[in-house]
């Protein structure tokens, strides 16, 4: 079922990515949870990993980077990930007590979206600021494209959501090189 149901992708893509231009592709996958994944790596190399490396290869044809949508701890499956040929994960939920710079240190190949603690957007600027100080090592680093670490809680006010924007230009600013490009960025060349 699953070798059908990639054909079957593979038949899509193809189609699709011939006629217009995407910046990546996503899988979403939720393979884990605060304490880490949610099936063993045995697994996963049994179920998932051949429909991986058999649908990305593909997509990477077309210059198109592949991202996996995980929540939770993903410090174990991002390499599991890495080894199929994804290009990258998100959003890094600090939840589940995730820290990026561990996965830059892994997986120096792979980049990451996300990391930024939604939770602490609904005590305004100075709590926000800490946060932007907290990832911006990371940042620094390239290969991160910080964002919230998942959807935006419904308890962060307007007023506040537009404070946050304001510090990503600002902490985005503090990672742009004098050419104007961006650390974070590019992050898949077509070979």
């Amino acid at each position: 079922m699953c070798d059908e149901y990639a054909d079957w992708l593979i038949g899509v893509f193809r189609y699709v990515f011939s006629r217009f231009r995407f910046d990546f592709m996503s899988f979403a996958e939720d393979m884990s949870y605060n304490l880490g994944p949610m099936i063993s790596e045995e697994c996963f190399d049994e179920f998932l990993a051949p429909f991986y490396r058999k649908v990305i290869p593909v997509i990477h044809e077309y210059g198109i980077p592949v991202f996996i949508d995980s929540d939770g701890d993903i410090t174990l499956a991002v390499d599991w990930y890495a080894e199929t040929g994804a290009d990258g994960m998100f959003p890094l939920e600090r939840q589940a007590g995730v820290d990026v710079a561990t996965y830059l240190d892994k997986q120096p190949d792979m980049a990451f979206i996300g990391h930024f603690d939604k939770m602490c957007m609904k005590f305004g600027e100075e709590a926000m600021r800490a946060e932007f100080e907290r990832v911006l090592p990371s940042m620094q680093r390239g290969k991160l494209i910080i964002s919230v670490d998942h959807q935006t809680p419904p308890d962060v006010s307007i007023e506040n959501y537009r404070t946050y924007v304001a510090l990503l230009r600002e902490y985005t600013e503090k990672i742009t090189h004098a050419d104007g490009s961006i650390s974070a960025c590019p992050v898949y060349q077509k070979q």
